[in-house]
């Protein structure tokens, strides 16, 4: 997401934390750049876990749980590409040509909108499961089917168009890798398309995980007041009462998941709206320290998702140790 000024017009360059102009504190640079190097460890290792521990337990290859895969390459994809591009676009002269330009900065927003996409996908396949429990599931071909939708409509509607505005320009003798926009107006729709796409995906989830909530409330309400009237040992109420107590744990992490992701998303996006439609100077030293945090923020959402699910999710945590059992097999044999 790019934070732009109000005065950056027609056929300008419109990045004020790249220019030369922006007070920059290099205390908080170089605890950004140690900030980064962590996150960039801790979720590569943790995405690619999530993504093995699922490769190697095919029992819990669930529908649910490759959408979880895919919300794991799509953090590889912002720790791999979009957070050395936007750390070299920030304080570095930008060291490639203008295609690189063109085809690695605007990822950063197509994995983002991945992201947010399979969130909510995943949203409403947990509504239907447990909210409407008689609909017809999804199967994992369907899944495989929506999780390449969701990747073509991502790049095709932010990806795609951002490609035609990056440039790269001298800047107080500064190669930098910046959008041109054809116009104010042109810069203020795509601030607003973004916020879109964060604000209308976090009612959708807030508003389902309320509703799946209040049913399982109910559900659990109806088995125990059944088991009272007949027989808590039944094979019946077991069978219920385990299907509710995975349903609840899964709930749980996708929460967990779910909150972590709006907590990480949502300064950076109220600072963009703030700058392109408030009064805010983007070239304070106040204003640089809320975007090194923000922008810290955001991508460390990516090195969260892997120890929220390694937490509360004991089936992939066995995925693991079952990768790691076969790698060393493989050295003993």
């Amino acid at each position: 997401m790019e934070l732009e000024s109000e005065d950056s017009g027609s056929g300008q360059m419109s990045d004020d934390f790249s220019s030369a102009e922006v007070y920059i504190n290099p205390t908080l640079v170089t605890i950004q750049s140690a900030w980064y190097s962590f996150v960039f460890t801790l979720g590569v290792i943790g995405n690619i876990y999530i993504i093995l521990a699922v490769w190697c337990r095919k029992e819990i290859s669930s529908t649910t749980n490759l959408f979880i895969v895919n919300l794991a390459f799509s953090d590889l994809g912002i720790l791999l590409i979009s957070l050395p591009a936007e750390y070299i676009k920030d304080y570095f002269a930008w060291p490639f040509n203008k295609l690189t330009c063109q085809i690695f900065v605007p990822l950063n927003e197509v994995f983002f909108c991945v992201s947010i996409f399979t969130l909510t996908v995943i949203t409403i396949e947990r509504f239907r499961v447990i909210c409407r429990p008689f609909k017809p599931r999804l199967n994992e071909r369907e899944a495989k089917i929506i999780i390449v939708i969701v990747w073509i409509v991502s790049y095709l509607t932010v990806g795609f168009p951002m490609s035609f505005l990056m440039v790269v320009e001298e800047i107080a003798n500064y190669r930098k890798c910046l959008p041109m926009w054809p116009g104010d107006l042109h810069r203020r729709l795509h601030t607003c398309f973004i916020a879109t796409l964060i604000i209308v995906p976090l009612f959708i989830t807030a508003i389902g995980y309320a509703a799946i909530v209040t049913s399982m409330r109910k559900q659990s309400a109806r088995i125990r007041a059944r088991a009272n009237s007949i027989c808590s040992a039944t094979e019946t109420f077991r069978r219920d009462m385990f299907l509710l107590q995975q349903n609840t744990k899964l709930i749980k992490m996708l929460l967990l998941i779910v909150v972590v992701f709006w907590i990480c998303m949502l300064p950076l996006t109220l600072l963009a709206l703030a700058i392109e439609f408030g009064s805010i100077d983007p070239t304070t030293k106040e204003v640089e320290g809320l975007y090194i945090f923000s922008i810290a923020l955001f991508f460390s959402n990516s090195a969260f998702n892997p120890i929220a699910v390694y937490i509360m999710s004991s089936e992939l945590r066995k995925g693991l140790y079952t990768f790691f059992h076969r790698i060393s097999n493989c050295f003993s044999s």
